[in-house]
């Protein structure tokens, strides 16, 4: 027998029972928005002093507005010491909710923007600072001729696996992200090779297969991992003299450039004729995805930019599926070319002084 149903006591014609939170006066939370945000700086930040200069105010505002949180909720969420801030495990917790909810706020405040019928507005992307000096930055005029009223705002990358995590309308990541709110496009492949300097090989010699524990090698942060894809380049560096180790990816270009010894480098730096690519047997291909919020690709601006990004990387020759090698005759090659050998040497003498 079928247990029956209880009776349902209201239904949808009643909507005056179903009241909007806009229509009830009393509905808000507690008044401690502004003292959210203050403590978020603090959980960035290595004392109330870094957090004021954040946040454009004073250290002792920074350390009332944390009190009163606290005296709020009931519960401490930092300890301050003359070292610094530390927080607790309820800060903690607290810091990534509020990190989280201050990133739906900024999609929230970017989706409101008026869109005009033009292509106005800025438009945030996070990507790593090597990419950003080699081949976004160089490009960039050509966005400026394309929509003029447009503003690009560059963000080094603070994650690269976790899209909230750098408050961006357009990340460049190395790694697809599997949501149904999350547009992920394979736009290029990155090459990585061993690369050396000419300097390097003229004090060390070209490293060979067989004589590769006579070098030394720079590791980079990115790519001391135990994963399959990585095991030939450590090979080569647990086989000679690891030297430096670094995480920045503009710094690594630098020193590679500079003869420090063998790196593992994109082949589009090879734009550089200073720098040579050894033989070695190690080619990690990485696919190039740009990472958008399906909701934020609506907007005008992002779309924009969205579109001069795949045509920046799919006309690019060194992100081809295959490994390919500049041949010169590429514009872009020669722009980066330029810009690549005066990242580690100086400017030659002005006219304007």
């Amino acid at each position: 027998m079928t247990k029956a149903l209880p009776p349902i006591p209201f239904g949808s014609e009643r909507s005056d029972l179903d009241k909007s939170p806009l229509e009830i006066q009393g509905l808000l939370s507690r008044p401690i928005w502004r003292e959210l945000r203050t403590f978020l700086a603090v959980a960035k930040s290595p004392s109330f002093a870094r957090a004021a200069e954040l946040l454009g105010t004073s250290a002792p505002t920074i350390s009332r507005d944390v009190k009163r949180l606290q005296d709020q909720i009931g519960s401490q969420l930092v300890i301050s010491t003359f070292s610094g801030v530390t927080l607790t495990e309820t800060g903690r917790k607290l810091a990534i909710q509020v990190a989280d909810l201050d990133f739906q706020l900024f999609v929230l405040s970017n989706g409101l923007k008026d869109e005009m019928d033009d292509v106005t507005g800025r438009v945030t992307l996070s990507v790593t600072s090597g990419l950003a000096v080699a081949i976004v930055a160089p490009a960039a005029s050509r966005l400026n001729d394309l929509h003029p009223r447009l503003s690009l705002d560059l963000r080094e990358q603070v994650s690269l696996v976790n899209f909230e995590n750098n408050q961006a309308d357009l990340m460049l990541s190395l790694s697809p992200i599997s949501r149904a709110d999350v547009e992920s496009v394979e736009i290029g492949t990155l090459h990585l090779i061993p690369i050396a300097s000419r300097d390097y090989l003229e004090k060390s010699g070209v490293p060979q297969r067989q004589f590769i524990s006579q070098h030394v090698y720079v590791q980079c942060k990115y790519y001391d991992s135990d994963r399959e894809i990585w095991k030939g380049w450590q090979s080569l560096v647990n086989s000679g003299q690891q030297t430096h180790h670094c995480e920045n990816s503009l710094t690594y270009y630098a020193l590679i450039k500079n003869g420090a010894g063998v790196g593992l480098l994109g082949n589009y730096v090879l734009a550089d004729p200073e720098l040579v690519p050894l033989d070695l047997g190690v080619h990690v291909a990485l696919p190039i995805y740009l990472i958008s919020l399906a909701t934020r690709r609506q907007s005008r601006p992002v779309a924009a930019v969205y579109d001069w990004l795949v045509d920046t990387f799919k006309n690019n020759p060194s992100f081809a599926g295959s490994l390919t090698f500049p041949s010169g005759g590429h514009k872009q090659e020669e722009g980066l070319r330029k810009m690549l050998q005066t990242i580690a040497s100086p400017p030659p003498p002005s006219r304007f002084g």
